[in-house]
């Protein structure tokens, strides 16, 4: 290879490892969506309304993906209203990792997910009818 190849493999190389962590999706940036469904931001968040309104917000999905060793779940989602988050697919944890060997790729659920600390954490989920 001639001088001037190498430098711009050296160059594209460099670009392209320097791109890869912007294109990446981050759960810390799904912080900005919105936060509290509205009926939960109203009442405080020790009121048994608030706990009942945040239980209320189901999301229908479709699995894609499970990862039993990790207790993670890839879910196609439809509007996460109570984080104000558009439909994708993104990998959820479970609260309850017990729960991870009911579910399959393909099936279809309602779920609900929390903010826990920059995580986003499945805490309730159930089959689709």
């Amino acid at each position: 290879m001639n001088h001037t190849t190498t430098t711009t493999l050296a160059a594209l190389t460099l670009a392209c490892s320097l791109l890869s962590p912007a294109l990446a999706q981050n759960h810390a940036d799904h912080a900005s969506h919105g936060g509290a469904a509205p009926a939960a931001a109203a009442a405080p968040a020790s009121s048994p309304m608030a706990a009942t309104a945040a239980d209320a917000v189901m999301t229908a999905g479709e699995i894609t993906r499970v990862d039993k060793r990790a207790s993670k779940l890839t879910i196609r989602h439809e509007e996460i209203k109570n984080l104000d988050m558009p439909p994708m697919t993104m990998v959820f944890g479970l609260k309850d990792a017990t729960q991870i060997a009911q579910f399959n790729a393909g099936d279809k659920v309602r779920f609900h997910v929390q903010d826990e600390g920059g995580s986003l954490m499945i805490t309730r989920i159930e089959r689709a009818d």
